[in-house]
C-alpha cells in the first residue's frame, strides 16, 4: 500500500504518514494505530507486535481485546439495524458482500432462493447477474453508477488478496469487463440516488437508496430503498413497509 493509499485509509494526511513511516513523529495516538490496523487488515499476530511495539514507544497501552470486540460489535450492530427497519434494507461489508438483509429486501428483489442457501452473495455480482439485469431499468447506467462508486470505496484495498480474489471472480460476469473497463471512481458516492426495479409480483418500483455509515468505521454499511414516486409509495403502504 502506498503512502497516499494508506493517508485515504486513515483519513490522515500524506505527510503525517510520511512522518511516522521516518520516524519523525513518535507519539501517535491510539485511534491512529487503531486506524492503521483497520487499514492494512492486519492479523491477530500482526496486530499484536505492532500494539507491543506502540507501548515500548509510547508508553500508552492499547486494549485490543476491546479494539477488536468494537468491530464485531458494528457488525451486529448493523445487523439489528437491519432487521429493526420495516424498509427494505441489507447492510455492507467493506468489500460490498451483502452481510444481511431484511425480509422486505428479499421479496422486493426477489432473492428468496439465495435467503434459503444462507448465501453472501456481492452486490455487483447480482447486478450483473444475467437474470437478473433485466429486473433494472436502465441496467447500464446503474451498472456504471455502482461500478465507480465500488472503486472509489475499495480504492485503498486493491492490494488484499482477498480484494484480487473478489476481483478475479467478478471479470467472469457478463459485461463485467467491458463496464470495468471504462468506468473510473468519480469522486465520493453521493449518500442517494434514484432507480427503478421491476418485481414480477409487484411491478415497476422506483426506489431511493438511503445509505447509513458509523463514524469511524468504514467495515460495514447499511443501504435502505425508500419509495421514489407515490406509486411505489402506496405499494410499500400495502407491504407495511413505509411507517405511519
Amino acid at each position: 500500500m502506498s503512502q497516499g493509499q494508506l493517508a485515504q485509509a486513515t483519513r490522515l494526511s500524506r505527510t503525517y504518514v510520511y512522518h511516522l513511516e521516518t520516524g519523525q513523529r513518535t507519539n501517535p495516538s491510539p485511534a491512529v494505530v487503531q486506524n492503521i490496523v483497520r487499514a492494512l487488515d492486519l492479523t491477530s499476530e500482526e496486530r499484536s507486535r505492532l500494539y507491543n511495539a506502540y507501548t515500548q514507544l509510547t508508553g500508552q497501552y492499547i486494549d485490543s481485546e476491546l479494539f477488536e470486540s468494537t468491530l464485531l460489535d458494528m457488525g451486529e450492530l448493523a445487523r439489528l439495524l437491519v432487521h429493526n427497519t420495516s424498509y427494505p434494507a441489507h447492510s455492507l461489508d467493506r468489500l460490498w458482500f451483502l452481510h444481511s438483509w431484511n425480509a422486505a429486501a428479499t421479496t422486493l428483489f426477489e432473492l428468496q432462493e439465495k435467503s434459503r442457501q444462507g448465501e453472501n452473495p456481492h452486490l455487483l455480482e447480482l447486478v450483473f447477474d444475467p437474470l437478473m439485469r433485466p429486473r433494472f431499468h436502465g441496467w447500464e447506467n446503474l451498472a456504471r453508477r455502482l461500478m465507480s462508486d465500488f472503486l472509489y470505496d475499495t480504492r485503498t484495498m486493491t492490494h488484499l488478496p482477498e480484494y484480487k480474489a473478489l476481483w478475479k471472480n467478478l471479470r467472469e460476469l457478463p459485461e463485467f469487463k467491458r463496464i470495468a473497463s471504462a468506468t473510473y471512481p468519480r469522486g465520493k458516492p453521493a449518500p442517494s440516488f434514484v432507480f427503478q426495479v421491476q418485481n414480477s409480483k409487484l411491478g415497476r418500483m422506483t426506489l431511493r437508496t438511503a445509505t447509513t455509515v458509523f463514524t469511524g468505521v468504514a467495515s460495514y454499511s447499511m443501504v435502505s430503498y425508500v419509495p421514489g414516486d407515490q406509486q411505489t409509495l402506496a405499494m410499500y403502504r400495502q407491504h407495511g413497509w413505509q411507517p405511519g
